[in-house]
């Protein structure tokens, strides 16, 4: 992180840049045109705002969501992994490990009972139980694994607000 986006994100957000990253948050290919039209700007000093807001480091990207079941992930599902401390280098191989699965959509270090909770997309319950056996318990550090599956989806990750 660059001290220009420390700054940027200290001072208070201008309210068409609000404004901006609240439409492209919802929708991240929304035309130039369409986007200025949306915030009340005309085209290049929107422009110039949303370059600014990369160039910030306040976006930090554009992606496509997908529907999981249409993909074929039947099941998802939290792990709660508990974490032993290991031979010396085991928490960067951990990483690197979990960064190579990609049944591992997402994975946070947590303060608790446990370390770490692993969101985990998988075909049906035989994978997961698999992929649970044969990689996550056998990852270096890796003491306990506890799981939680996704019943329904209540409300969809839509990113983090945009402060007033």
């Amino acid at each position: 992180m660059t001290d220009a986006s420390h700054r940027a994100r200290r001072r208070p957000l201008a309210a068409a840049d609000r404004r901006i990253l609240n439409v492209v948050r919802r929708e991240g290919r929304i035309t130039n045109a369409a986007l200025a039209e949306r915030v009340g700007l005309a085209a290049s000093p929107c422009l110039r705002r949303l370059k600014a807001l990369e160039e910030d480091g306040l976006i930090t990207g554009y992606r496509a969501e997908l529907d999981r079941k249409a993909l074929g992930y039947e099941v998802e599902a939290f792990a709660f992994v508990k974490l032993e401390q290991s031979e010396p280098g085991w928490r960067t191989r951990l990483i690197e490990a979990l960064n190579r699965y990609p049944e591992v959509v997402a994975c946070y270090a947590i303060t608790g009972e446990t370390d770490l909770v692993l969101r985990i997309v998988t075909s049906d319950i035989e994978t997961y139980g698999e992929f649970t056996m044969n990689a996550l318990l056998t990852l270096p550090g890796v003491a306990d694994v506890r799981s939680s599956f996704v019943l329904s989806e209540i409300k969809p990750d839509r990113g983090v607000p945009v402060p007033e």
